[in-house]
């Protein structure tokens, strides 16, 4: 399937991937409630077919809560709040956690006044943003996450990495058909792309990155060492600039070139922001006149001609969807290395079970 690939070594049920991370995730004191929030979601990931986002993440998530650079049992406070939006301190707990419960108080607010806003400072790597776009979707409700990261892209024209990936993500409901989720990177592509492809021993394809001295590079460890090209150019650098604006600036987390790198600095802490947003589609017209416009919408361009060599064409989020669906039948592809090094970390942690 296109976007889903199946080819690896082994395939694993997404509960027992599950259980597995929940288990290391135990052992460096994460209670047990937000271990399963961080494993559903790096699990979400591989199912979508998302594996640089996925389970691949969890050893440097657990070797920064070693460091003490990441708080495992985090207590966030809101810092101020109107009617319709908070601000919220995450008390430097993992990046899921910390989403996960913000999008929630995000949507109990939209409930009662119809939409919301939240910010959150002093937080870290979230994973997959449609992740926390879906849980409003779950309620007929359109979500929005943006989060700013680690300064690995320079400005357009520029070679010195000073802004993040810094991801887009917006779930709307649908009918009929599934949700429309665009999650994005405003790079050309995800960091973590280029992170998984050193550690398969891959090149990566020309235009995806820069090396420290601005020269476009297919090696991916000198990619690491230099920047991620924005996507569209200049349009993408704008856009990674407005996110970094209002997840970053407007929340009181770092920002630009001030946020550390997550795979580099194993020294400070990342303080990255997320700017979390939730409506009510009633609050325009009933749900499901809605749900049957947005069907029609999805029907017509579906159903639109195709150019020559293209037998579908598909909505954001539909092949990761229709990816999910195929995995949780058939199991998730799980990549030698990255087997190889969770039963690492397992072992290191003192946990028999391997995968």
């Amino acid at each position: 399937m296109l976007g889903c690939d199946t080819v690896a070594d082994s395939k694993l049920s997404s509960e027992k991937l599950k259980s597995f991370c929940i288990t290391l995730l135990r052992q460096v004191d994460v209670p047990e409630a937000d271990a399963e929030i961080v494993a559903d979601n790096l699990v979400s990931a591989d199912l979508r077919g998302i594996a640089s986002h996925g389970v691949s993440r969890l050893p440097i998530y657990i070797k920064r809560i070693q460091l003490g650079l990441v708080n495992p049992c985090p207590r966030p406070r809101v810092i101020k709040a109107t009617p319709t939006s908070l601000l919220i301190d995450g008390d430097n707990g993992l990046g899921q956690v910390i989403g996960f419960k913000a999008m929630n108080e995000a949507l109990a607010l939209a409930r009662a006044q119809g939409q919301a806003l939240v910010g959150v400072n002093n937080t870290n790597h979230i994973g997959i943003g449609a992740y926390y776009a879906l849980q409003a979707v779950r309620e007929d409700m359109i979500g929005i996450c943006l989060t700013n990261a680690s300064a690995h892209m320079a400005p357009w024209g520029g070679i010195k990495p000073l802004l993040g990936t810094n991801p887009i993500a917006v779930a709307v409901p649908a009918g009929d058909f599934p949700p429309v989720v665009l999650d994005m990177a405003t790079s050309i592509v995800a960091r973590g792309k280029i992170l998984l492809a050193a550690k398969k021993g891959e090149k990566i394809p020309l235009g995806w990155a820069l090396d420290k001295n601005g020269n476009p590079t297919e090696d991916p460890n000198e990619a690491i060492h230099g920047s991620v090209l924005p996507l569209g150019g200049p349009k993408g650098y704008g856009l990674s600039l407005m996110v970094d604006i209002l997840a970053g600036v407007l929340t009181g987390a770092f920002f630009g070139g001030h946020v550390p790198s997550m795979t580099e600095d194993f020294t400070s802490k990342l303080n990255e922001g997320i700017f979390l947003g939730a409506f009510k589609v009633d609050n325009f017209m009933p749900v499901e006149f809605f749900k049957k416009r947005m069907d029609q919408l999805i029907s017509e361009l579906k159903d639109s001609p195709k150019a020559p060599g293209v037998v579908e064409i598909f909505m954001p989020g539909e092949i990761e969807y229709k990816c999910s669906v195929e995995r949780l039948k058939a199991g998730i592809p799980l990549n030698e290395e990255v087997r190889n090094e969770l039963n690492k970390l397992a072992k290191s942690l003192k946990v028999e079970e391997e995968i």
